[in-house]
């Protein structure tokens, strides 16, 4: 599931339970307002699946729904959100009484999974819940799984403005090198995967606090809270590094992939469009010294 990391660094802050499943009901991700309410913690549900009854819901006939009726599976099959009120078995050995709301997740035009939204809220209130839920999937782009300019734009800003005034935030501007050549060449259908490719590099090696944004077509910008000059510049070294390193597996296709990279780290004085901004013309000078390479520019003071 692409969006993975970016669905837990948004519901990691929900005030609701939710927990997302992929298509065979493995459970990817079990936020803590769940642990809370179940008593399990993300160890003991994440990794398991929704058939090994940990939480075991039953209807008010006694129906063991994991097994015969399950939400999840009505919504995956059906590609439908769907409401149900559910007896849950907390840890300790009690009953709850919840509402549950499941929520397809959609990729490349497949259902590839469900969000259960359980709480003891309203109708209204669960309304509301799967409203901000879709509009966050809104906010990740479904190429690469990576954030999109929307979280920016609505998101980053509110970030970014929360954190202590003396916190540094690292910016990198990533430029995949002769991608329009990739494309012309062998077809966009292989540019898409060799942008899914490096993307999946740059997530993968970054840590689960810092933000991965497709920009724009070939561009990825990354965000590094608590940064300083000297781990953003080894951050960037290491992707430039990777990505050198990185192609789809296919032998028809053999080349090397290069990124340039501009980075750089935001002063007091910066809003976000002028720290991206210093961040492309740093990428920018990367591209005319040679393309793959990293250039560092200072902020103005």
């Amino acid at each position: 599931m692409k969006q993975l990391s970016q669905l837990k660094q948004m519901f990691d802050h929900f005030h609701e339970a939710i927990y997302i499943v992929d298509k065979n009901r493995q459970i990817l991700y079990f936020n803590q307002v769940a642990s809370q309410i179940s008593g399990f913690s993300s160890g003991e549900t994440e990794g398991f699946f929704c058939y090994d009854n940990i939480l075991n819901h039953i209807d008010d006939h006694g129906t063991n729904l994991c097994i015969n009726g399950c939400p999840l599976v009505h919504t995956i099959e059906t590609n439908t959100i769907s409401d149900h009120y559910v007896f849950l078995h907390h840890k300790l050995g009690h009953r709850l009484r919840v509402h549950v709301r499941a929520i397809p997740v959609m990729e490349d035009g497949d259902v590839i999974g469900a969000i259960e939204v359980f709480t003891d809220e309203t109708q209204k209130n669960l309304l509301q819940q799967q409203l901000d839920i879709q509009q966050k999937l809104l906010m990740i782009d479904p190429l690469t799984g990576l954030f999109n300019r929307r979280f920016m734009d609505e998101k980053l800003e509110v970030i970014i403005k929360e954190r202590p005034e003396d916190q540094p935030f690292g910016f990198l501007f990533i430029d995949i090198d002769n991608f329009k050549d990739i494309n012309d060449i062998y077809g966009h259908s292989y540019g898409d995967e060799v942008l899914k490719s490096i993307s999946n590099t740059i997530q993968s090696n970054v840590k689960a606090t810092d933000y991965v944004l497709r920009y724009g077509g070939e561009e990825i910008v990354v965000i590094i809270p608590m940064a300083d000059q000297q781990l953003t510049q080894e951050i960037a070294e290491l992707i430039r590094i990777l990505v050198r390193r990185t192609k789809p597996r296919d032998p028809k296709h053999d080349f090397d992939l290069t990124v340039s990279i501009g980075a750089t780290v935001m002063s007091k004085h910066d809003t976000i469009e002028s720290v991206i901004d210093r961040a492309d013309s740093a990428m920018y000078q990367a591209k005319k010294s040679g393309k793959n390479k990293v250039v560092f520019l200072h902020p103005k003071h």
